[in-house]
């Protein structure tokens, strides 16, 4: 019965994605129309003014596809498509799984923690290893104690070449059926070993398994943020099972061994790579919405806005890497239609959430440079109206999956008065992410040994000073806007301000001056609040 009413309503969310894309897509050809014929305009286009506002309209049109698709996505993953039933009674025993632990200058208590989660699994034929790269002596020594303490095998060598790097060293060395990966962080759940080996044992189908897992530091409102983040991202993964194209997160997973080697290197997203070389090369993974770890979210604004640069510079970088690669292989029919676009909206998700601001640029250069904005004809200046709206709509269903997602999930413990200050957060630091995103784009992705830092302090006040100016400026522009607007509607022969005719360009400065025009004030009051309580800051960025 269960099943019947999950295939139900996931249909019925598609039914409603579809209907949403056929409206879009007309909504584009007949825009396109209208812009290239000139239909509705006051005055001639000139070529300038075409193409700024053919430029505006794929950009509306390409982040709202992208969005869309993300909710429908998340939807799917709070009805847990595509699971799996597993028995731990039928295990063999005799899959022997090795675990690798990268540390890199780690507090010494922190990695002891994740060794005494070793210590008591339910599982018992495996080992860990402890894969040292630090540079500082007293800690190695401190960490190798700790190791020996708990039977873990530790293993040092200098590396320069970041974690990919060091695990590529050790995986040779074990004698593991199955390799699993966990951050120094995240201390497992006792039984997780023995689910990695029921389910690899019962379905050989599946190359990889990555487990979700929980937070043990939730303790203010950006901890929130990044833990409902994180839980975000595991929703999505649970509907990625149906499509085949499961990604790995770095951590609480684990691999058959001929799947494992090598990992990629010289990536800010390692992990993202792996994943998308495997599913290209036909291998399925398989996403286990069960806690497999408990771990530690950033402890501070700039430790958090660090971590995500890194993480979205590689994954944006997926598409300059895999984009021509994806294309072939889609062509040559090994890989599904399907994977290929999911593998792309995966990569460019953050590029369209940031790609509001550039559709602002756009509005505002049409509006400032008197330009008619030419759209699907009866419709026009209204669209403005309509993508907001619509746009709105799709991120209250991409909250509300994820908020009953989390609550359901009990990744840590959720309150629902928690989700303004998710909403708040991710406002405030969305506007950040336009660099990494785009640096990725560009190819600006790579981890070069002795000039790259894993995590680097960003100039987080300094970045933020650029966007309250311009942010400043578009407030100036809703003002105007609405001024002129007011002086079109109940004034005659008006030439007081911008564009002579009726325009809803405030409803969208309004909210990108809104964003910018307070992330200064914004940034001060979180450095000053969030301080660091478990990590040494001076281990962070490396």
């Amino acid at each position: 019965m269960f099943m019947r009413k999950q295939l139900f309503f996931s249909r019925a969310n598609h039914i409603v994605g579809y209907l949403l894309y056929s409206f879009i897509v007309a909504y584009f050809i007949w825009s396109l129309i209208n812009i290239i014929l000139n239909i509705g305009t006051h005055e001639p286009l000139t070529v300038g003014g075409m193409i700024l506002n053919i430029l505006a309209l794929l950009v509306e049109v390409v982040s709202f596809f992208i969005a869309l698709y993300f909710a429908i996505q998340l939807i799917d993953g709070v009805l847990r498509v595509g699971e799996v039933s597993y028995d731990l009674e039928a295990l063999t025993g005799k899959t022997k799984i090795s675990v690798i632990v990268p540390i890199h200058n780690v507090q010494p208590f922190v990695l002891e923690e994740t060794l005494i989660g070793f210590t008591e699994q339910t599982y018992s034929n495996y080992d860990v290893w402890v894969a040292d790269d630090s540079s500082d002596e007293k800690l190695r020594e401190q960490c190798k104690q700790i190791s020996e303490k708990h039977n873990a095998i530790y293993y040092y060598e200098e590396n320069d070449r970041f974690k990919a790097h060091m695990l590529n060293l050790v995986i040779p060395k074990i004698d593991g059926d199955i390799v699993a990966f966990f951050d120094v962080d995240h201390i497992p759940n006792p039984g997780i070993l023995a689910k990695f080996a029921a389910i690899m044992e019962q379905y050989p189908e599946f190359t990889f398994i990555q487990a979700k897992f929980g937070f043990r530091n939730v303790t203010n409102f950006l901890h929130v943020w990044e833990a409902m983040s994180l839980t975000q991202q595991f929703c999505s993964e649970n509907a990625r099972r149906k499509i085949g194209t499961v990604l790995y997160s770095g951590s609480t997973a684990c691999f058959r061994r001929e799947s494992a080697y090598p990992i990629p290197e010289g990536k800010m997203t390692e992990d993202f790579d792996h994943s998308v070389n495997l599913i290209m090369d036909g291998k399925k993974g398989y996403f286990l919405d069960e806690i497999g770890s408990m771990s530690l979210v950033p402890e501070t604004m700039a430790h958090q806005i660090s971590q995500l640069f890194r993480w979205f510079t590689g994954q944006s970088g997926i598409m300059y890497d895999y984009a021509g690669k994806l294309i072939k292989r889609t062509i040559q029919r090994k890989l599904k239609f399907r994977q290929s676009l999911d593998i792309v909206f995966s990569s460019l998700l953050v590029v369209a959430a940031t790609s509001f601001y550039f559709l602002g640029v756009f509005y505002a250069l049409i509006y400032l440079l008197k330009i008619p904005l030419v759209r699907a004809y009866v419709l026009g200046q209204w669209w403005l109206v309509i993508i907001l709206s619509l746009t709105f709509v799709i991120y209250f269903a991409t909250i509300s999956a994820t908020t009953l997602y989390t609550m359901k999930s009990a990744t840590f413990p959720l309150k629902i008065w928690y989700v303004p200050f998710f909403l708040l957060f991710g406002s405030f630091t969305a506007p950040f992410f336009i660099i990494p995103a785009f640096k990725g784009l560009m190819g600006k992705h790579k981890m070069i040994p002795g000039k790259t830092q894993w995590n680097k302090k960003i100039p987080i006040y300094g970045i933020g000073v650029v966007f309250n100016i311009i942010g400043i400026f578009f407030l100036y522009l809703t003002v105007d806007s609405i001024l002129q607007q007011l002086c079109a509607t109940i004034l005659t022969n008006c030439t007081l301000y911008a564009v002579p005719y009726e325009n809803f360009f405030f409803s969208l400065f309004a909210v990108i001056g809104f964003t910018l025009g307070f992330i200064l004030p914004f940034l001060a009051i979180s450095m000053r609040v969030f301080k660091p309580k478990i990590y040494d800051e001076k281990h962070i960025y490396h």
